[in-house]
């Protein structure tokens, strides 16, 4: 069975080759050159074998040809010791890093040296080990068009800054900054949906439930021993004197701690009968739209309801007129909301939770 793989083991692993490519030196890179004139340029460079690597975030600095050209004596100073400096040196007369070390003593902070008559990048390479030691400053290989562009437009004296970059360097901030872009308006359109579905929620509760000042519209009655109402549909417990009963528009009645509940925390309806406790106008639209969109289906159902009640009625004629009188005497068939509403079967016995007196049983003929 195989060891499953830590997450840090996994994140170890993608960072490693990052980390190797920000430690290795670069194997190349560019110059990129702006000017006071809004003018800009890119030149392929090659970095040196010694000396310290170019900083990951490039270096910054102005440009000065050195003198003498093949910086094979040593050098001039730059113009000033508040900013960074780099020298452009000739090539040939001598080797590479006594050229980069006579910029170093003369305060430069980088050192650029050009082809002559050729525009191909070499790798610079030292020639004295000792003298490879004392090098610290960075140093890049130039064609000769690059160098002549680089003098002409980009010196320090033409209000030039020149930017060496190592290749590796990724330009993230570039790739980053759309890309947060991107999720914050993703972010910012998600949360927006959030509250907006949030607020209807809101809205549609609060239309289904009751507030305090409608459930005071509701009447209240004190129960009073031999009063009509006898046990709370919602506790299933029989009604004791002085208990506050809260009487609905449909004469059901219900204890106030019972009821109250589900009038303002679930729904504004009765919880037998399902009626409409208080309605508001937007009730009523949303009823009208229900009714329109179940029109149709409504008047299919009455044209088929209306069909068979007429088969039924031709098989009572043809039945005969003692079968009929039976069918009279047991009446309507229930509907769906009947059975918690229709009278008791006894006359003195008042409906479940209702006022409304159950009506006498009618007479019919008796059968012998």
């Amino acid at each position: 069975m195989r060891s499953p793989v830590h997450p840090l083991s996994l994140v170890a692993a993608l960072a490693l080759p990052v980390w190797l490519l920000m430690e290795l030196p670069a194997t190349s890179g560019y110059i990129h050159a702006m000017s006071d004139h809004n003018t800009s340029m890119d030149f392929s460079d090659l970095p040196a074998m010694f000396g310290s690597p170019l900083p990951r975030e490039g270096l910054v600095a102005y440009l000065v040809e050195s003198r003498p050209a093949n910086a094979c004596q040593p050098l001039e100073g730059p113009p000033n010791n508040r900013s960074l400096f780099v020298a452009l040196v000739q090539r040939y007369d001598c080797n590479f890093d006594v050229k980069v070390f006579h910029a170093q003593q003369a305060g430069y902070s980088a050192a650029i040296v050009h082809n002559v008559g050729s525009d191909n990048l070499l790798n610079m390479v030292w020639d004295d080990e000792h003298l490879h030691k004392l090098i610290s400053i960075p140093s890049v290989f130039i064609g000769e068009t690059a160098a002549t562009y680089l003098r002409r437009i980009f010196t320090y004296e033409k209000g030039g800054q020149v930017i060496l970059i190592p290749e590796y360097i990724f330009p993230l901030g570039y790739y980053l900054i759309p890309f947060t872009g991107v999720v914050g308006i993703v972010i910012a359109v998600m949360c927006t949906i959030l509250i907006v579905r949030c607020v209807q929620h809101r809205k549609r509760m609060r239309r289904n439930r009751l507030s305090k000042e409608q459930l005071k519209k509701i009447p209240i009655h004190k129960y009073r021993k031999g009063d009509e109402y006898d046990v709370c549909a919602i506790c299933l417990e029989e009604y004791e004197d002085g208990e506050r009963l809260r009487i609905l528009p449909c004469s059901h009645a219900y204890h106030c701690k019972c009821v109250d509940p589900w009038l303002t925390g679930t729904k504004k309806t009765c919880p037998v009968c399902k009626q409409r406790v208080l309605r508001s106008p937007q009730d009523s639209d949303s009823e009208a739209e229900d009714d329109g969109h179940s029109g149709g289906a409504r008047g299919r159902g009455d044209g088929q309801a209306g069909g068979r009640r007429r088969e039924e009625e031709d098989e009572e004629e043809e039945g005969g007129g003692g079968g009929g009188q039976e069918e009279e005497g047991e009446g309507a068939p229930d509907s769906e909301r009947t059975p918690l509403l229709r009278p008791s079967p006894s006359a003195g016995t008042p409906s479940f939770g209702s006022m409304a007196h159950s009506p006498p049983p009618s007479e019919g003929p008796l059968l012998v």
